[in-house]
């Protein structure tokens, strides 16, 4: 998935040297950025409890840059549990048994676009229409919030028309298991229906109430941490 950045050159220049009357005005920044700029930046484990969604900051569009290194140590791992154990009210039990199912499609998206329509939950129109920025992820309600002290690195959505579609991606050092049964657990505690479906290492929650749709992929990653991608319709 594309890795969100932090635009923030213009404004770093913008600020050094003197007042000239030569000088460039800054460059127009997006409102979004702005908004995000003005609280401290969320991947910050220690920040994110501010953010209702433990997102990142805001971007205008995916960019091809590497976020800031995600803290990996057992006192990072043991907060981000003991967050998740208290949003459940304890410790949630292991995922039901899964069926077995072909997730290939799920492992070859690598854009917000592509997971979406590899879920199959959202209207293709509406894949099309999605704009990239964190406020996404701040968006997402109840059991689909980001694990905590998750960090984001992608977000798309769009409410353009009859189109809710929020699509989200984030890393955890948090192991894959315990994040699958925290979704789990915390989806039916709040009464909606969960498919499980497993290709080998890599699993997928999914299911529909009311008039929303989603579905939550979830694996270990090749740097070692868990990455989930979290795309809701009709929300």
């Amino acid at each position: 998935m594309a890795r969100a950045a932090f635009l923030l050159i213009p404004l770093l220049l913008a600020g050094c040297g003197g007042a000239s009357s030569d000088a460039v005005p800054p460059t127009p920044v997006d409102a979004a950025i702005s908004d995000a700029l003005a609280d401290p930046i969320m991947t910050d484990p220690d920040l994110v409890a501010q953010n209702g969604a433990y997102a990142a900051v805001a971007v205008s569009g995916p960019v091809s840059s590497a976020p800031p290194p995600i803290n990996r140590d057992a006192a990072a791992i043991g907060a981000a549990r003991d967050e998740a154990s208290a949003l459940l009210g304890g410790t949630p039990p292991a995922a039901s048994a899964p069926s077995s199912g072909d997730l290939k499609a799920f492992r070859e998206a690598v854009t917000a676009a592509q997971m979406a329509s590899a879920t199959q939950v959202a209207d293709p129109g509406c894949i099309q229409n999605a704009a990239y920025t964190a406020r996404w992820a701040a968006m997402l309600t109840g059991p689909l919030q980001v694990y905590p002290r998750g960090a984001v690195d992608e977000a798309a959505g769009t409410d353009a028309g009859n189109c809710a579609l929020r699509v989200v991606h984030f890393k955890t050092p948090v192991g894959s298991d315990d994040v699958l049964a925290f979704y789990h657990a915390r989806l039916r505690a709040a009464g909606y229906p969960v498919e499980h479906v497993a290709d080998g290492a890599d699993h997928l929650l999914r299911g529909r109430k009311g008039s929303a749709s989603y579905a939550i992929y979830i694996r270990k990653d090749e740097d070692g941490l868990t990455a989930a991608d979290i795309v809701v319709a009709g929300a």
